[in-house]
């Protein structure tokens, strides 16, 4: 059973939560706190999964309550339910919220934002691995792109283009723009996926708050030279995968928002990476694992934790709120067709990187909360797996038939197999154009 923390200073809302969530009984073990000192003395005494807490309370206000809460029990979900819009508390909340919430959120919304987080949160059984991701307030931004974007902020003739170009560059700034602007303190009728798009609609000043006062962006990094080398590798061949992914995207879909889409995923699907160069011994442990016996990444991974940072970047991902079609591509972006379910009439075929040379024991099997999987929908995801694959390939031509990178069962459940050297053209096509541009 879940156990959930709401904390108001009106009695009137905690009476009405308690009301309108009756039906949550069976499920959440809940329990209500009418100040932050409050929540703090019930948390002292018993560990909760999530905790609800209006933003402006006397004493002690929700960005307070929140930030200590994050210090001493760092894998709890924190989620900020308030009716008030005040814009400099609500992004001095960024770094110690993962999710908030306008007053009065219908019960469904409220649910749904609950039950998703803590969904994620049950496949990473290590208390550890979990304080890290609930504690990331911020991931290692490529120095020199930090550089760039402090460059321009502070620049008399700051151009907002120019801004989103720079984030839209860089996996940590470009995740953390999207999960700003979709929170429901901007109200938007539709989730904006494009961090270009995400920094046009913020606008310069509260791009200037989030970088200057906030520092919601950072290049600070332990182990900073093996970090440094490592980021540089991570952020090269994600922007790799993300133009690959949009070529095969627009060639699957004829779409150009489809396109974009893919594009990002291509950028955010190894977001889980940068989880693991913030506890840099079991990042040295994962890479001399896998050069020691050459395992492959993916099982290395699970071997030193127990899951892979595909895992570990969807569920930080859907902590902070962003798109299901993005934490799709970012969870199934190595084997896709453990999205499909039972597959038991198709043919075995495991790629390469699930051929584990090591039997990893207690990994978890992701799964999301959706009863029904929409196949045909699932365009962005073929193209960011696909790219990565070929990429990782990286002997791959027009004449290749062994791929062994790629869900050969995905495929085929797709029908998509005769797709492939139409996709392998479109990584040609963008190899051929970055050796012209040198």
């Amino acid at each position: 059973m879940k156990k959930i923390l709401f904390v108001d200073d009106d009695q009137n809302i905690l009476l009405g939560l308690k009301r309108t969530l009756r039906s949550m009984r069976r499920e959440w073990d809940m329990e209500f706190a009418s100040s932050g000192q409050e929540a703090l003395d019930i948390m002292a005494k018993s560990s909760f999964d999530v905790i609800v807490s209006d933003m402006r309370m006397p004493k002690m206000n929700g960005v307070e309550l929140l930030e200590t809460v994050m210090e001493r029990y760092p894998d709890t979900i924190r989620i900020i339910l308030s009716g008030h819009s005040d814009q400099e508390m609500i992004l001095r909340s960024i770094k110690s919220t993962h999710q908030f919430l306008i007053k009065p959120s219908n019960t469904v919304t409220l649910k749904f934002t609950i039950e998703r987080a803590c969904g994620f949160r049950e496949l990473l059984r290590d208390k550890m691995l979990r304080r890290i991701i609930g504690s990331a307030e911020d991931l290692p931004t490529l120095p020199k792109l930090y550089s760039m974007i402090m460059k321009e902020i502070q620049s008399p003739d700051v151009c907002l283009k120019n801004m989103g170009d720079i984030v839209s560059r860089d996996i940590s700034m470009s995740a953390k723009l999207l999960k700003v602007v979709n929170s429901a303190f901007f109200g938007l009728p539709q989730r904006i996926n494009d961090p270009q798009q995400a920094a046009v609609y913020l606008g310069l000043d509260t791009l200037r708050a989030l970088v200057l006062a906030i520092e919601v962006f950072s290049s600070d990094m332990k182990d900073q030279e093996l970090i440094a080398s490592s980021l540089e590798d991570i952020w090269r061949h994600s922007l790799d995968v993300g133009r690959v992914a949009k070529e095969i995207a627009y060639s699957l879909s004829g779409d150009k928002k489809i396109a974009e889409e893919a594009m990002v995923g291509g950028m955010l699907h190894d977001i889980g990476k940068l989880i693991l160069l913030r506890i840099p011994d079991k990042y040295k442990e994962i890479q001399a694992l896998n050069e020691d016996i050459g395992c492959g990444i993916l099982a290395a991974e699970n071997e030193v934790l127990k899951t892979s940072h595909a895992e570990l970047g969807a569920y930080l991902l859907c902590l902070w709120g962003i798109s299901e079609d993005i934490v799709t591509v970012i969870a199934y972006h190595h084997n896709p067709s453990r999205l499909i379910g039972d597959a038991s009439d198709l043919p075995d075929e495991p790629f390469e990187e699930n051929s584990e040379k090591i039997k990893s024991t207690g990994r978890s099997d992701l799964t999301l909360p959706s009863d029904k999987i929409d196949l045909t929908g699932l365009t962005v995801l073929t193209a960011v797996h696909v790219a990565n694959s070929l990429i990782n390939q990286k002997e791959c031509s027009s004449g290749t038939t062994d791929f062994k990178y790629i869900d050969m069962r995905y495929l085929r459940a797709l029908n998509l197999v005769d797709k492939l050297p139409e996709w392998v053209a479109c990584y040609e096509k963008i190899r051929r154009r970055e050796s012209e541009n040198g």
